[in-house]
């Protein structure tokens, strides 16, 4: 099994980036968490900082490129075999969902209010 480094924070809402950031670096001290605003300068960052990280959270409603915009790019231009991409969004609406796994999500995360139940989500799904 690969140990994972790096994980993609993708959400323009500060007190959400932060609250996943605190859960993951609870469970994985080790882990580096990159918080970024939007679509658009998650798929610059990738670019600029290769390889893509192993796993991805993404937030779908965001300005410039939002998630499924990010999906649809992300997809076309890398392996996507070596980065699962979680959407991690408010909306539990089941086009939303449907979408993002026709466009490569992973898996799909309703956001969590619970700092607990957010660790034991995080803990099932990063090895």
């Amino acid at each position: 099994m690969k140990e994972v480094n790096r994980v993609l924070l993708v959400d323009d809402d500060k007190d959400d980036q932060k609250f996943l950031k605190d859960a993951l670096n609870d469970l994985f001290p080790n882990l580096e968490c990159i918080a970024i605003n939007n679509g658009k300068a998650a798929l610059e960052f990738i670019e600029s900082n290769p390889p893509p990280p192993q796993y991805i959270f993404l937030d779908l409603n965001m300005p410039f490129v939002n998630g499924f915009e990010f999906l649809r790019e992300f997809k076309k231009e890398y392996n996507s075999s070596e980065t699962t991409i979680y959407i991690y969004s408010t909306s539990s609406n089941g086009r939303d969902k449907e979408k993002a796994k026709i466009l490569g999500a992973d898996d799909y995360i309703t956001k969590f209010s619970d700092f607990d139940s957010l660790k034991a989500k995080l803990k099932n799904i990063i090895h």
